[in-house]
C-alpha cells in the first residue's frame, strides 16, 4: 500500500565515497544533498531533516557500512496510503539511506577502451510533462526501457533524444562531446538532469582552460564529434566510442575524454588541492587543514 511503489512518488539521490590521503570522503556531499532537498519540495514531499542532519545521516552510513561501501542512495518517498488514492496529501513521507558496493557502474573495460551506445526509440519526458531537474523515481521508467533496449540490442548504453528532436542525455548520465577542442553539453532546457558530475566537469575543464558551451545538440552532430563521454556519480567519466555503430575518434577514447577523466579522478580522490571544498570526509575533520 506504498504510494511511492504504486506511482513512483519518492525521490532519490546517488553519491560516491572515495578514498582521499585524510581518509574516507563524500564526494560534493552538500550538493547532492541540496538537490535531494528541491526534489523533494518539487514532489511536494515534506522532509523532516534539515540539510546538516541529511549529510550526517550519509556520513554515518558509509561509517557503519565500511571501506566497500562506495555508491549511497538517499530516497524519499510518500508511505502508506489507505486507499490508493493518486492524491498523495496527507500521505507520510519515509527517508531511507542505504550503501552498495558499486564499483564501475558502466564496465571496467568500458572505462578504458569506451563504450557503445545507441540513439533510443524512447523519448525523454518534456520539462512540460514533468521536472527533469528533479530525480523523481517515475522519471526513471523511461530510462530502464531505454536501457533494457540498449542492452537487448548489444549496447552499454542508450542516448535519448527530446521532443524537439535534439539530444538529451543517457538512461542515467549527461552527455558531453568535443568539437574542435570545444566542449558541448545539452543546456537545461533541452530536458537534462542538471548533474553534479555535469557541473564538476564543466568546472574541471574551464579551469583546465577549455571553452565549455551549454547548448542544444542535434543527433547528426554526435556522428561528427571528435568526442563523445558520458558522465553521472554512478558511471563517473565514460568515454563513448560507436553509437549506432559509427566509431567516434576511430573507436577509442580521444585525448579530451582522457585528460577529463584524470581531472575527475584527481578532485574526487583529494589529489588536486584546487578542488578540496568538494571533499566531505566521514570522519568530520578540520577540511581546513587539508588547503595548508
Amino acid at each position: 500500500m506504498t504510494y511511492g511503489l504504486h506511482y513512483g512518488g519518492g525521490v532519490f539521490e546517488g553519491l560516491r565515497a572515495y578514498d582521499t590521503p585524510w581518509g574516507r570522503s563524500v564526494f560534493r556531499l552538500e550538493d547532492h544533498m541540496r538537490r535531494f532537498i528541491e526534489s523533494a519540495r518539487f514532489l511536494r514531499l515534506k522532509l523532516d531533516y534539515d540539510l546538516g542532519e541529511l549529510c550526517e545521516g550519509v556520513r554515518s552510513v558509509v561509517r557503519t557500512n565500511g571501506p566497500n561501501a562506495d555508491y549511497i542512495r538517499p530516497i524519499a518517498f510518500y508511505g502508506a496510503t489507505p486507499n490508493l488514492s493518486m492524491n498523495p496529501q496527507g500521505i507520510p513521507t519515509h527517508v531511507a539511506i542505504v550503501t552498495v558496493h558499486m564499483g564501475s557502474y558502466i564496465g571496467d573495460r568500458q572505462m578504458r577502451e569506451g563504450m557503445d551506445a545507441i540513439v533510443s526509440s524512447w523519448e525523454k519526458p518534456s520539462n512540460r510533462a514533468t521536472s527533469s531537474m528533479a530525480k523523481v523515481c517515475g522519471n526513471y521508467v523511461n530510462s530502464a526501457l531505454a536501457k533494457f533496449d540498449a542492452v537487448q540490442a548489444g549496447a552499454d548504453e542508450a542516448i535519448m533524444l527530446n521532443g524537439n528532436g535534439t539530444v538529451a542525455e543517457g538512461t542515467g548520465e549527461n552527455l558531453f562531446i568535443v568539437r574542435d577542442g570545444k566542449l558541448i553539453t545539452p543546456d537545461l532546457a533541452s530536458g537534462v538532469l542538471e548533474g553534479v558530475t555535469r557541473d564538476t566537469v564543466i568546472k574541471l575543464a574551464r579551469a583546465a582552460g577549455y571553452d565549455v558551451e551549454e547548448r542544444p545538440i542535434t543527433r547528426g552532430e554526435l556522428l561528427v564529434a571528435n568526442e563523445v563521454f558520458m558522465t553521472g556519480t554512478a558511471a563517473e567519466i565514460v568515454p563513448v566510442r560507436t553509437i549506432d555503430g559509427v566509431p567516434i575518434n576511430g573507436g577509442r577514447p580521444g585525448p579530451v575524454t582522457l585528460q577529463v577523466q584524470r581531472l575527475y579522478n584527481s578532485a574526487v580522490r583529494g589529489e588536486d588541492a584546487r578542488f578540496v571544498d568538494w571533499l566531505d570526509l566521514v570522519e568530520r575533520k578540520d577540511i581546513e587543514l587539508l588547503k595548508v
